[in-house]
């Protein structure tokens, strides 16, 4: 049953004509008279007696009209009870864990979506984002455009580079720059699985015909630098990381041949959140574009390299 059939026949039974509801809804008098007459045919009743000077319910479309009204009016109530809920419900927003800590704090501080606050949820890979604004859990997330869907709309934010974390004591503390082979040997401490940096960096190394050393596995956090500044391995991160850890004891050099550098996007199912979202994601931009973007933050890394 077609919730349009059933207003425009509360309209014309409350008008007790045809033409006045049809105007009141903006229809044509015709199509608003074939949607009552599929409305009788759904139901197997007539609704209306049709006469010369008019229209009048009958008595299954005066039971009707009550019952339906009181329906009507459950509706609109509801309707205002969902608004004001969708006012008061956070805009849940997902996102990998280096940009939860070095991206979005600053541009999602005090921000709101249509009257409504922001609630993050990190989770540790794209994969498990875009699966949880697959199942609605969350309405955009942060990730990996590796890990995009076809289906889903996006917008892409910044595309950095890999860069290999090291104690200040290293042997490779006067290099500026480092490659895959030379670090095919070194004790690597990752994070454990699942985790997009780890699994890229086991198919990069594989791709070149090496089988990276890793030597311990931590959980998500901080306390993998800990590890690295003790000696007892090196780490790999993306860029965004290693331009913020220049305050710790350690330094860091960008990988030359890392084979794909990794692109931040937004995502979401709706276009509406996504380019809401995106608006005041992009108004508050350490530098005006991408480019500029990466440039300064190699610089940036490669002074504290040095």
């Amino acid at each position: 049953m077609n919730m349009e059939w059933i207003r425009n026949f509360s309209e014309a039974a409350k008008y007790k004509s045809f033409s006045k509801a049809a105007k009141a809804n903006n229809l044509s008098q015709p199509a608003l008279s074939k949607q009552i007459r599929s409305l009788e045919n759904n139901l197997d009743v007539i609704l209306f007696h049709r006469t010369p000077a008019g229209i009048e319910l009958t008595e299954a479309g005066e039971y009707f009209y009550h019952q339906i009204n009181t329906v009507l009016d459950e509706l609109t109530r509801i309707r205002y009870e969902l608004k004001q809920y969708n006012k008061n419900n956070p805009v849940a927003i997902g996102s990998l864990p280096s940009i939860a800590t070095y991206y979005l704090p600053s541009r999602t501080k005090g921000q709101q979506l249509w009257g409504r606050p922001l609630s993050l949820m990190v989770q540790n890979t794209s994969g498990e984002l875009v699966q949880s604004l697959l199942e609605g859990r969350l309405d955009a997330v942060f990730v990996d455009s590796l890990y995009i869907g076809e289906s889903l709309w996006h917008r892409a934010l910044f595309t950095e580079n890999y860069y290999a974390v090291f104690p200040n004591h290293h042997p490779f503390r006067s290099k500026e720059t480092i490659e895959l082979a030379e670090l095919s040997t070194e004790p690597l401490i990752v994070h454990q699985a699942p985790c997009d940096t780890r699994k890229h960096l086991i198919e990069q190394m594989e791709s070149l015909g090496h089988k990276p050393n890793i030597i311990r596995e931590v959980a998500f956090g901080d306390f993998i630098y800990g590890a690295v500044m003790s000696g007892m391995g090196i780490t790999i991160v993306p860029e965004l990381v290693a331009k913020n850890i220049g305050h710790l004891e350690l330094f860091v050099l960008p990988i030359t041949d890392f084979g794909r550098n990794r692109t931040i996007s937004l995502v979401t199912k709706s276009s509406k959140i996504g380019a809401a979202v995106y608006q005041f994601i992009e108004k508050i931009s350490e530098t005006p574009n991408k480019n500029e973007r990466s440039k300064a933050g190699q610089k940036s890394v490669m002074e504290t390299a040095r």
